[in-house]
């Protein structure tokens, strides 16, 4: 088939592909061939695949007996488990759909996403049960995984689930100041790994879980290993580190993995040899750099390293491009590209009329153009958002099919010569943050409902090539004045921890186009945030070198002993290179988890040297408000895949 071939045969192809089935049962298929297999491994404890079936059965029955039917939403409130993979199931098995809350969301984003998926019932475990944020959940039915949902004897009798049931939820940045649930089918998780060419799926294939559930390089994860009769070896620690990373790899044979960008960047630069046993490894969510991909690549010349883009409104990925290596004839010059569009999906470059743009000629690249993907991957719109709906996912131009659509991606792209698709940016205001999706006018709309705020604008800024952050400039109202300690207070509480501004400018007026529109562009940012009278000086030789390792992870000069970490725009990307950086430094060993716990320098160099008792009362504040923070900042290790790179046809 031509890369110019109607789109329609594709999108027929797909079709007939997922006819007729549904999540569980192709995994039942795969419970059938494989019931002794380890199907999940976290840490020393594993589940077969005749277990984990049983396991699922049990939670599928008992959320029937409790008046849960299909297409009814069930809240998950979990880190990865077991467990969490068991619920998963029961969940699809029921006839439901899930809806992952991820616990390193603020409150006030819990709260949104809960009142308006409005979950029949929610799922968690005690050890869940005893954050700060479960006291979200306090006003609704939940259930513990360990205490409601005793084994069941016989298989219970479950529903008939069709390829279009609804699989899951997942909630996205929105440009309206309000996330947005993108609705998945079974079909598109289906299409994703069934039946697929860019990547190896397999019973001899260990595939490796470290995404948030909130994050769609889950659902990658998830039934890369399950459909297939392979294993999970799942990640449990909420905030793992390089090293833990690399231990998780190691210990448990891991073959296939994928990485957000900035994950895969820090991999390579301090994990390098961990990588060695991979047979494929997926990253993207951003743009790769070519000099990580070179040193992997000349590092590990067999391993298969995959460029994998696509946003969430089509289950996770859209294109992908298997990276040549070095001296390769396909291997050409620039940005790594995000290749075609994978099997069973189609993609379409198209100009302002909706028509395809030409491709050039005569081995010229091709016009720039918007990209347009469609297939069975696609969601079927934003839950409780129709006007969303009529603006994103548009009429097939191009397939007569009643009800076949294509999904607006708003990235700009082009065809190189080799028929690849290369990625040139966004014809909107979205960005990647860490693999994150991030929609400004959201950050913009949130900061505009402080009191204290007449009008914000937000841009990025990059202190350190490849290192996107965010600035944010408000403007105060009635002539008062804008207390920004207070500001960052209240974003704080309203936006997860990978869309926090890593400086915040007060400004007397905003400069104006000609048209009297904020000229973004001429907001400036300073090299460094102003400087505050607070900041403290290193004490000693340890504090002086902890601050230094900061200095060099943020960029900036201006920081000092008592500032936290992430008020000063660490993010926790960052704060897993500070950990891997200060290893060599440290009278005795830290996990990542006491950087996130003592997330200022003074009070982890004195918990370092065994801090006084007189120091023991600060410290235990500090790490409350700082694991609170850590829980809202595991987005930032995964959902990238929340994210887009172009796709080709």
């Amino acid at each position: 088939m031509s890369e110019r071939d109607p789109a329609n045969a594709v999108h027929g192809m797909a079709v007939k592909m997922a006819s007729g089935k549904s999540v569980p049962a192709a995994f039942e298929q795969a419970v059938r061939a494989y019931s002794e297999r380890v199907a999940l491994t976290c840490g020393r404890d594993t589940l077969t695949y005749a277990a984990l079936d049983a396991r699922a059965n049990a939670i599928a029955s008992g959320l029937i007996a409790r008046g849960v039917t299909p297409g009814s939403l069930v809240g998950l409130f979990m880190g990865r488990s077991i467990d969490t993979v068991a619920a998963i199931l029961g969940v699809l098995k029921a006839g439901a759909a899930y809806v992952p809350f991820d616990p390193a969301y603020p409150a006030a984003q819990l709260a949104f996403i809960l009142d308006d998926a409005a979950p029949a019932v929610i799922l968690t475990t005690g050890a869940m049960q005893a954050l700060p944020a479960a006291s979200v959940f306090a006003a609704r039915a939940t259930l513990d995984l360990a205490r409601d949902f005793p084994p069941v004897t016989t298989a219970p009798a479950l529903p008939a689930i069709t390829p279009d049931a609804l699989a899951y939820v997942m909630y996205t940045s929105g440009s309206t100041g309000r996330p947005k649930g993108v609705q998945i089918p079974h079909s598109g998780i289906l299409r994703l790994v069934i039946d697929n060419d860019f990547a190896t799926f397999g019973a001899d294939e260990t595939v490796l879980h470290l995404a948030p559930l909130a994050f769609d390089a889950s659902t990658f994860e998830l039934w890369a290993a399950l459909l297939h009769g392979g294993s999970l070896a799942i990640v449990p620690d909420a905030h793992p580190s390089l090293a833990d990373i690399a231990g998780a790899i190691r210990e448990h044979g891991v073959t296939t993995a994928w990485l957000t960008a900035g994950l895969f960047h820090l991999m390579v630069d301090h994990q390098l040899d961990a990588l060695r046993g991979l047979r494929q490894l997926l990253a993207g969510g951003d743009v790769l750099s070519v000099a990580h991909v070179d040193r992997l690549l000349a590092a590990h010349p067999t391993l298969r390293l995959i460029n994998g883009y696509g946003p969430t409104e089509n289950t996770t990925f859209s294109c992908c491009y298997t990276i040549p290596p070095i001296g390769h004839g396909d291997r050409q010059p620039g940005p790594i590209p995000i290749g075609r569009a994978i099997r069973h999906s189609e993609a379409w470059v198209l100009d302002a009329a909706l028509q395809p743009v030409p491709d050039g000629n005569d081995g010229a690249v091709g016009d720039m153009g918007e990209l347009f993907v469609g297939g069975p991957g696609l969601a079927r719109g934003y839950l409780n958002r129709p006007e969303l709906d009529l603006e994103r996912f548009i009429p097939h131009p191009f397939d007569p099919t009643p009800g076949a659509r294509l999904y607006r991606t708003g990235d700009l792209v082009r065809r190189r010569a080799d028929g690849v698709l290369e990625f040139h940016g966004r014809a909107d205001r979205q960005v990647k943050i860490n693999g994150k999706r991030v929609e400004l006018d959201e950050i913009e709309a949130v900061l505009r409902r402080h009191p204290s705020v007449r009008e914000a604008a937000v841009k990025t800024f990059e202190p350190v090539a490849g290192d996107r952050r965010i600035a944010a400039f408000v403007t105060a109202g009635d002539g008062g004045a804008i207390d920004l300690d207070a500001l960052r207070g209240f974003v704080r509480a309203e936006l997860p921890d990978y869309m926090q501004p890593a400086q915040l400018l007060a400004l007397e007026a905003f400069p104006l186009t000609t048209s009297g529109k904020v000229d973004r562009a001429k907001l400036a940012v300073p090299d460094a945030a102003p400087s505050s009278p607070a900041r403290a000086a290193a004490g000693n030789a340890l504090e002086a070198s902890l601050l230094r390792v900061w200095r060099e992870v943020l960029g900036s000069d201006d920081i000092g002993v008592d500032d936290n970490f992430f008020d000063i725009g660490g993010s926790s990307l960052q704060m897993m290179k500070v950990h891997a950086a200060i290893q060599p430094l440290l009278p005795r060993p830290a996990s990542i988890v006491d950087l996130f716990t003592y997330p200022r320098i003074r009070l982890l160099a004195n918990w370092l040297a065994n801090a006084t008792p007189a120091a023991a009362p600060q410290a235990s504040a500090a790490m409350l408000n700082a694991q609170e923070r850590a829980r809202r900042q595991n987005a930032a290790l995964a959902r990238a895949r929340p994210a887009p790179r172009p796709t080709v046809r």
